[in-house]
């Protein structure tokens, strides 16, 4: 009866250790930021005073990369950080998305080099989302995990003013678009290439007002990115929201809320 009790105890031991080691791993995952077209860092920051407020976070690096892909470092990443959080700028923010996906490897690549990053999650705003997607899905070398990934308004099929219009396209069935615009075939061809078991929470936003869209992101845009992972079940959960501009899901106690919630 005392072995059978020892050999309890010892299971329990060996459980309660890790659970703790998974949390911690867990815990301490860094989250990364990345803004838009034209955005600044300034388009990341709410969300990053956010996440330390409601979250007790830590941002604990910037990189701010140069119009020659230079990376400049700025802080460290410490592997007892708690919710780690790091700042990606690109100071050539006019850049097109495929620029923006090789200097997004490339500051994956040393994430994972030199500061021996395993796995991390993602808050893209706007085109930031498509220049990650074209990051992690058209890209052969070895990457860290990506475990969770926070889409706002997401332009995957069109941007309005440029190649989208309000009204102008539709989803059929899976959310399958009914136009494609310019680079979502791409997108669509390197799909299969998508991490799996990633954790996606699709943000956007309907204001209402007739034209299906924030302003400059039409819904059936947002939602076409359900299309080119939709082979990936219970991978995406969409969340509508109304009233919000663009620009302003970034600075959104409302919107905050969502993503924090489903981070950590």
């Amino acid at each position: 009866m005392k072995k059978y009790h020892l050999l309890i105890l010892i299971l329990a031991m060996i459980f309660g250790l890790t659970l703790i080691n998974n949390t911690d791993a867990s815990a301490n995952t860094p989250t990364i930021f990345l803004h838009g077209y034209s955005g600044t860092h300034r388009s990341t920051d709410g969300l990053i005073k956010a996440a330390k407020k409601q979250a007790d976070a830590t941002k604990t690096m910037t990189i701010n990369v140069q119009s020659s892909g230079k990376l400049d470092i700025k802080g460290t990443l410490k592997s007892k950080t708690k919710r780690p959080l790091i700042q990606i700028n690109f100071i050539n923010n006019h850049a097109k998305s495929s620029t923006q996906a090789k200097w997004i490897t490339d500051a994956l690549q040393l994430l994972q080099s030199k500061y021996h990053v395993k796995q991390y999650n993602v808050v893209a705003h706007s085109m930031g989302n498509v220049s990650f997607f074209q990051a992690v899905a058209q890209n052969v070398t070895k990457l860290p995990t990506l475990k969770k990934y926070v889409i706002l308004a997401g332009p995957f099929n069109g941007v309005m003013g440029r190649n989208d219009a309000a009204n102008k396209n539709k989803l059929l069935a899976h959310y399958q678009p009914k136009i494609y615009f310019d680079g979502y075939q791409q997108l669509l061809d390197s799909s299969q290439n998508f991490p799996k078991d990633v954790k996606i929470l699709n943000i956007y936003v309907d204001l209402n007002d007739g034209t299906h869209s924030d302003g400059r992101v039409t819904v059936q845009s947002a939602l076409s990115i359900n299309y080119l992972l939709y082979q990936k079940p219970d991978t995406i959960k969409n969340i509508k929201m109304n009233g919000i501009q663009h620009s302003g899901l970034h600075n959104s106690n409302r919107v905050n809320q969502k993503w924090i919630k489903f981070l950590w």
